[in-house]
């Protein structure tokens, strides 16, 4: 065996072992994936504070500590402190109802003068016996429950695992900031691209992530904007709190500004305002819910280069894929594939100038 295939083989062997191990690798990381994407979203994000009191502290990780530290009172101590409040007045509505139904003889007897009325005008619509309608009414209102305690039970386990995800990626953020340059040099250093291309393609990974959190901050302005709005027209107090509220809880994955309005609107049903109800109820689904879908791919559509199309296609795939991150992971993933295209169009455009150039012009 010559020097050269000896070579060969060992490039072989350590290249087979390289696959091997980055398939053991990312299994290991797998679990972890989503802290860690949360993390290098806010790492990127935040990192103009992180220079900031680097040159202030001059101590990498001082200004990393310090940068994880302002990232929690700006972003986790107010929903903590939302949350508290939510539940408060989740109390408070709560005991009111609890005394209105009182006055009435209890939950079963508020329960069947509620439902009396409407039964009766479905009983005169179709002909069918009142019993029958009620009959047929608690059979469906049974099986909701049934469906609304599943759902709450999954959201119980989605919030504390979001809980456990955060507390891991805010670890994750500590030294992604400090060894920030380093993650850099390394990817420079293992890049097969030329430095200028590698450096191309990590600032359009950036300025993807930097423009989802700006979509990010808008959608809170605007979903916290309209909940005020919806709390001012059905006559409900400190409508600016709440929509203080609903903005912080738009950053909040699956449940969002339904923390805020559907305690409100079922508020306002017990209290009797039935069409008020209804109209908090479709605002916030609707209007609300809705703005996320028109606010942030307009906002990513003027930031990335995308047209709003392939935006929308970047959130919901990112979305069915990754879950809640994948609001940041589809549009990261879509840019970071039309800069490879464009740079890959760039390196063969010459080749195609100059094989055109090269061949025999025709007699």
């Amino acid at each position: 065996m010559t020097t050269q295939d000896g070579r060969r083989q060992a490039t072989f062997v350590l290249a087979a072992l390289a696959v091997v191990c980055a398939v053991l690798v990312f299994l290991l990381l797998r679990p972890f994936i989503r802290p860690v994407l949360f993390a290098v979203v806010l790492a990127v994000a935040f990192e103009p504070l992180y220079e900031r009191l680097l040159r202030l502290l001059r101590s990498s990780a001082l200004a990393a500590l310090a940068a994880t530290l302002v990232i929690v009172v700006l972003v986790l101590a107010p929903l903590g402190l939302i949350a508290v409040n939510v539940i408060e007045e989740a109390g408070v509505v709560y005991q009111a109802a609890a005394r209105y139904t009182s006055q009435q003889g209890g939950w079963a007897a508020w329960l069947a003068a509620t439902v009396e009325r409407p039964v009766q005008w479905v009983a005169q619509k179709t002909g069918m016996p009142a019993p029958d309608v009620k009959a047929a009414l608690l059979d469906q209102a049974h099986a909701l429950v049934k469906v609304l305690g599943g759902w709450g039970a999954q959201l119980l386990s989605g919030i504390t695992l979001s809980i456990a995800n955060a507390l891991l990626a805010l670890f994750i953020l500590f030294f992604l900031f400090l060894e920030g340059p380093k993650i850099r040099e390394g990817l420079s250093e293992w890049s097969p691209l030329p430095p200028e291309k590698t450096a191309v393609l990590l600032g359009a990974i950036r300025d993807s992530i930097v423009a989802n959190f700006h979509g990010m901050a808008a959608v809170a302005i605007v979903q916290g904007a309209l909940t005020s709005l919806g709390f001012l027209f059905t006559g409900l107090g400190a409508p600016v709190f709440w929509g203080v509220a609903a903005a912080l809880c738009s950053l909040i994955p699956v449940v969002g500004t339904a923390i805020v309005w559907l305690p409100a609107a079922l508020f306002l049903l017990l209290q009797g305002a039935w069409g008020k109800a209804l109209f908090l109820a479709l605002w916030g689904a609707v209007v609300v819910g809705m703005s996320d879908n028109v606010v942030r791919p307009w906002v990513l559509s003027g930031r990335t280069g995308m047209n709003g199309l392939l935006v929308f296609f970047a959130l919901m795939g990112g979305m069915q894929v990754f879950g809640a991150i994948g609001i940041f992971a589809g549009p990261v993933i879509m840019s970071t594939a039309m800069a490879v295209f464009r740079m890959l169009r760039e390196e063969l455009a010459p080749r195609a100038a100059t094989a055109s150039s090269s061949a025999p012009e025709p007699r």
